[in-house]
């Protein structure tokens, strides 16, 4: 508890409003002792520490935005827990508690743990998995905490045993009610029951006549609700099992309990790493909100916030960037009231508790939070007339504990430095505080109204001046920060904006020391400077972006263009490849006949050059045909024509007028005229390229190669082309010769193939195929 007192006060974090940010993860929390956890919320000290809570909550936000990931809304069991290992009984429901609260830790660990997160490791590993527990209460316990048939044999066969009494007993009783024996009797055809008997309503005065047994009568008296002794065994039966269903269910909860209480010390750990990725989860959920993101967290003294946004303004907040480092300890905020001084101090001490605590701020990504012990804030109105203390009393005695304790790793927030007294005196009060900060290297953010104040900014090393900016033209506070300029009262510009009488305003101005107007007149002119210097920086700013903009559009659009050249380039070698084996194919068929081995010849070479050419026609830009295929007239036997259902060029047979044979290879189809264009020869110049290299391949290809005699390292880069010429080709088994000898030749090139991703299967030769000096290699097609 110590460390959490270091960093901020009751009163820091109140007048920072942290409260309403731990509201927040409270709300978005989902289990008990979650929303325990997110009220004690509190900025830690230790840089380690904060580190590691930040990562956390950035691993729990990417598993919530990439894997669907939440907590299920869960009690605490441990009190539950505790009480069944002191051997008390638990209810139904409360059982189900535990097993729900069990399983939602159980989906947690699970979804994070495929995470791999380093830091959630450690939390993880207070999971331990309880399988067989949770099974047993949700096998026998439903969601409403009811126990269910199932929960063992005998109960079971007990309820079933009530179902056949009750309807026996239920029969029973409507027999008689729609026998006409005692049909002047009966009140209302209606079977009910009372006190869980089966019973009939009987008109009173038909008390004696009806054989039976008096349970209740209605609130006039009139009718008598009677069970009829046909129906005593039965209903006897019903009260028998029910109190055997009792004594049960009361057994039941005892055995679930006792092994709920057995597992005491697990259910707690399981519960407290429930709870800890709770809390998580509920910070990251908010940081979605905010639209936050994690800061860096340094080891030096510094706050650099860089857009940073109130995350209590929502929609309204003004985004602001600023910075307290070495160079600029301390930085001085002046201007009207109602422009955002507040807002911006109380940013820098939020901001710093946020990051403490482990939540990620609504700024952007070049925020930075250095390494504070402390941060003490004055802030708002504190007078007590309980205490006899006016607002500058209260000052002061904060004043006292700021100079007391402030050092160089210490952030001091004041509001109006000096203010509530006589001006001349306040200030001086306030820059003597100030060169005390200075001194101790505290690093402070005050606000002022004080010319004198401002003055000494712009002169003191190390402090900055900085003023909310408004309107011109307005006066309107645009709720931004200025860093550099002091701010401008604005009294007598703002004075005839509410419609001062301009007398009083011209009398007001001519009481002001020459060199105060002077110093006034300056400061409007510098703002006006700086407004116009910041609306060329936004143009400009606006400017870089469109030009970024279109740039990156112009990037996508060439990288997309270079990603449908290679598509279309592999798809063009793919196209070619298949031609080629299916050719290699046939020529393997056509001498299978034959004992020679299979080459592909010249005049073949051109054959299949020429189906590449078409190819390429065919993978190219399309040209639109010269005459429509409806003005040609019919085709004529044997005519080149191009099948677009097929992309494939085929042979015409026969032309039936609308359908039309045609022949692709040994394959004959009728396909519809529409469907085939007419090539009267080709039109496209092909150039020789990777085709004529796969031709190349092709001719010199053969499916045995012999390398007796060789080392590995001479026979390797041979066995390397022959795979590549063969796979061209369309080969798919080939008959590699090493010789026996030592065996190292053989077994470094089946080592070397098995590792070919050509290569689909290999093995040693049979016997009359050359046995262990050959090895038949089988290639992928």
């Amino acid at each position: 508890m110590e460390a959490r007192r270091a960093l901020a006060d009751e009163a820091t974090l109140a007048a920072l409003d942290f409260s309403a940010i731990v509201e927040r993860v409270e709300r978005a929390s989902q289990t008990e002792r979650g929303r325990e956890y997110a009220r004690a919320l509190l900025p830690q000290t230790d840089i380690l520490v904060i580190r590691v809570e930040q990562a956390r909550t950035a691993a729990l936000r990417r598993a919530l935005v990439e894997r669907d990931f939440y907590v299920a809304a869960a009690i605490d069991p441990e009190p539950l827990a505790d009480a069944a290992a002191a051997g008390r009984t638990l209810a139904g429901s409360e059982l189900r508690g535990v097993a729900d609260a069990l399983t939602a830790a159980a989906g947690a660990a699970r979804i994070l743990r495929e995470t791999g997160e380093a830091s959630l490791q450690p939390i993880l590993a207070l999971h331990g998995e309880l399988k067989e527990l949770v099974g047993s209460l949700r096998e026998a316990i439903d969601e409403r905490g009811e126990l269910l048939d199932r929960a063992s044999p005998a109960l079971g066969r007990i309820r079933r045993s009530i179902a056949s009494a009750q309807n026996e007993a239920r029969e029973r009783v409507g027999a008689i009610l729609r026998s006409s024996r005692f049909e002047n009797a009966i009140q209302e055809r209606v079977v009910t029951l009372r006190e869980g008997r089966y019973v009939v309503p009987i008109k009173a005065e038909f008390s004696g006549e009806f054989p039976g047994i008096v349970h209740d009568t209605s609130g006039s008296g009139q009718t008598l609700f009677v069970e009829p002794l046909d129906a005593l065994d039965a209903n006897n039966r019903v009260r028998t099992a029910r109190i055997a269903e009792q004594r049960e269910i009361e057994r039941i909860l005892a055995e679930l309990s006792h092994a709920v209480g057995a597992q005491r010390d697990r259910i707690t750990a399981n519960i407290e790493f429930l709870a800890r990725v709770d809390l998580l989860a509920a910070k990251a959920r908010v940081a979605l909100s905010m639209d936050a993101c994690e800061p860096e967290i340094s080891e030096i003294c510094e706050l650099s916030i860089d857009a940073g946004r109130h995350p209590l303004l929502g929609e309204r907040a003004v985004a602001q960037t600023f910075a307290l480092d070495e160079a600029d300890r301390m930085l001085v905020i002046s201007g009207p009231n109602m422009g955002g001084k507040t807002v911006a101090l109380k940013l820098a001490g939020l901001f710093t508790a946020m990051a403490y605590a482990g939540l990620q701020l609504p700024a952007g990504a070049a925020t930075r939070v250095g390494s504070f012990t402390r941060i003490i804030a004055d802030i708002g109105d504190a007078q007590s007339i309980a205490n006899d203390a006016s607002t500058f009393s209260a000052h002061l005695a904060r004043l006292r504990s700021m100079l007391e304790s402030a050092d160089d790793r210490t952030l001091v927030l004041v509001d109006e430095i000096g203010g509530g007294t006589e001006p001349a005196a306040g200030a001086a009060l306030a820059r003597a505080a100030m060169e005390h900060f200075l001194a101790r290297g505290t690093r402070a953010i005050l606000t002022t109204h004080s010319t004198e104040l401002k003055l000494f900014a712009h002169a003191a090393p190390g402090v900055q001046n900085a003023s909310v900016r408004f309107d011109p033209e307005s006066f309107r506070p645009t709720y931004q920060l200025d860093i550099g300029a002091p701010g401008q009262s604005l009294a007598f510009s703002l004075a005839r904006t509410m419609g001062l009488p301009a007398a009083t305003i011209e009398r007001a101005q001519s009481l002001l020391e020459s060199q105060e107007r002077d110093y006034e007149s300056a400061l409007a002119q510098l703002a006006q400077r700086s407004a116009e210097l910041e609306s060329e920086r936004a143009m400009l700013a606006g400017e870089r972006a469109a030009f970024e903009s279109g740039r990156a559009s112009l990037e996508a659009q060439r990288r997309a263009l270079l990603a449908e050249r290679e598509r279309f380039l592999q798809r063009a070698d793919e196209a070619l490849a298949t031609r080629l084996r299916e050719f290699a194919a046939e020529l393997a068929r056509n001498a299978s006949e034959s004992s020679a081995r299979v080459r592909v010849t010249p005049g073949q070479t051109r054959a299949l050059s020429r189906a590449a050419d078409a190819l390429r026609g065919e993978l190219g830009p399309s040209e639109p045909s010269e005459v429509a295929l409806t003005e040609q007239g019919a085709f004529e036997p044997d005519a080149i024509v191009f099948v677009r259902s097929l992309r494939q060029e085929a042979r015409v047979v026969e032309d039936y007028g609308e359908r039309v044979q045609v022949a692709i290879g040994a394959l004959r189809s009728i396909v519809a005229r529409g469907d085939l264009e007419r090539r009267p020869g080709s039109k496209r110049k092909v150039e020789r390229s990777t085709a004529a290299a796969k031709l190349e391949s092709a001719s010199r290809s053969s499916g045995e190669l012999d390398v007796r005699g060789k080392r590995f390292v001479e026979a390797e880069p041979l066995v390397e082309r022959w795979l590549d010429d063969a796979a061209l080709s369309g080969l798919a088994e080939l008959r590699l010769i090493h010789g026996k000898g030592s065996g190292l030749l053989g077994r470094g090139l089946q080592q070397y193939l098995r590792e070919h991703p050509a290569v689909a299967s290999l093995r040693y030769g049979n016997a009359d195929e050359g046995g262990g000096g050959v090895t038949i290699v089988t290639l992928h097609l």
